[in-house]
């Protein structure tokens, strides 16, 4: 049960300013979901971690396993700790978006040969892995595991693939078949069969498997079809015209048309459409001709398809920064590595609440200038403002008054907040959390929030 106790205790636990020894006392003494906001945050103390790693509770040792945060070294001694769903956890790909340091090399030998499938198997997750690793697991004695190192493998070997084509899983054989297709043509038959839209949109295909595609009754394999690379040109001017919208879109989406052949399909994409990426696509993100012809194409579903490349250069990244359709910047936003900042705060502004705060937390994401959203009628831009270091003290205790209680919590959070408003927000169930994780409260109100629940 959640009591403004526990709320400021949790907050407690995540406060970057709480001295080591008060921390290791949450770790021995708290009930054990406070571990989730202690260790699962930038800037654990290595004592605490160390301390983590050692914890008779294995939920604990787990929580430093999986933390990108951790120290390498301890989530390498966790790689040989003797309950599996630690080991798992090391052998997951770290939790936060910072880059982790990757597990020694032997560490991950290792633990690809673990006792437990379960963690053999976690390391398919991992998207950089050697290559011997990779083929042991596509080797392994459980189909799981060898099913997830040839999903998760980027371009398996012939050999691997030929090697799972005799699996005794189908599920094995059916992906290996996929991967196999190209230059095994046999295999398109019994994959259409399955009329999987995944098979049906990237399986090479002779005429008359074809047609019969482009003929089916079902628009979503019609669909799917039309986005097929291999479609003949005759079949794609005929879907072209199909009575279902889905299937204009698709064929409106294949790279090889013109500008002019687009704008003859009659195709719509609405600012609330959403459609899935076709699948040829993902190969070609790297492709800076074409992700130029998309991102200048007059058709947004291109542009939203070329907003997914991370490769794009800046010139093209602006282009689309400034692109009248929202979800193009959002995509940007969201795929690019160095998305300009003032797209960042754009697109912060403009999302529907549900997607807020979308990417904040991103270096690029600006603060100067944002004092003049202290203001507004959004509370979400009130709260941003609280990123700006020129924002005054005067408005930060007058945000940490907000009707809104989410930008009271942020404003609880801010060091500039007075120190007799920031005791006082320890009194409101919906910032208590966020002002007892503030850098700039005091020592001794850190232990009177452990005294109060009989820890010290």
């Amino acid at each position: 049960m959640r009591t403004l106790y526990s709320v400021r205790l949790e907050g407690l636990a995540a406060n970057p300013a709480a001295p080591a020894d008060l921390l290791l006392l949450i770790l021995e003494r708290a009930e054990p979901r406070m571990r989730n906001a202690l260790l699962r945050r930038e800037g654990v103390p290595h004592a605490v971690h160390e301390a983590a790693a050692r914890h008779p509770d294995p939920r604990t040792r787990r929580l430093v396993a999986a933390s990108g945060h951790a120290p390498v070294a301890i989530r390498a001694r966790l790689a040989a700790d003797p309950d599996p769903a630690v080991r798992r956890a090391a052998a997951s790909a770290p939790e936060q978006w910072t880059r982790a340091d990757p597990l020694p090399r032997d560490v991950v030998e290792r633990l690809a040969a673990d006792s437990d499938p379960q963690v053999r198997d976690a390391l398919n997750g991992h998207a950089s892995l050697p290559g011997a690793v990779r083929a042991a697991l596509a080797a392994d004695p459980d189909p799981k595991v060898r099913l997830g190192a040839l999903q998760s493998w980027p371009d398996p070997p012939d050999e691997v693939v030929d090697a799972a084509l005799e699996d005794p899983d189908p599920a094995v054989r059916w992906l290996a078949m996929r991967l196999a297709c190209h230059r095994r043509p046999e295999f398109a038959a019994p994959l259409l069969a399955t009329g999987h839209a995944s098979a049906v949109s990237t399986v090479p295909l002779d005429g008359d498997q074809a047609r019969a595609l482009c003929r089916d009754p079902s628009p979503a394999v019609r669909a799917a079809a039309a986005a097929n690379p291999h479609l003949p040109p005759p079949l794609v001017r005929e879907l072209a015209g199909d009575p279902a919208p889905e299937v204009r879109l698709a064929v409106s989406l294949r790279p090889e048309l013109t500008e002019e052949q687009r704008a003859a399909i009659d195709y719509e994409v609405g600012p609330q459409d959403r459609f899935h990426p076709p699948e040829w696509l993902w190969p070609r993100l790297d492709d800076l001709a074409l992700m130029r012809r998309f991102a200048t194409s007059a058709h947004v579903g291109l542009r939203r398809l070329a907003a997914h490349s991370p490769h794009l250069p800046a010139g093209l990244v602006a282009l689309l920064a400034a692109d009248e359709d929202f979800v193009v910047r959002l995509l940007l936003s969201e795929h690019h590595p160095d998305p300009p900042g003032d797209l960042l705060l754009a697109v912060a502004l403009e999302s529907p609440s549900g997607t807020r705060p979308d990417r904040v937390c991103h270096p690029n994401f600006p603060s100067a200038g944002l004092a003049r959203l202290a203001r507004s009628g959004d509370p979400v831009a009130r709260a941003l403002a609280l990123r700006d270091p020129a924002l005054g003290p005067a408005d930060v205790e007058r945000l940490s008054r907000d009707a809104d209680p989410a930008v009271r919590s942020a404003a609880a959070r801010d060091e500039r907040l007075p120190a007799p408003r920031l005791q006082e927000l320890l009194d409101d169930p919906e910032a208590a959390g966020s002002a007892a994780r503030n850098p700039g409260l005091p020592e001794a109100s850190m232990k009177r929030i452990l005294y109060d629940v009989a820890i010290i």
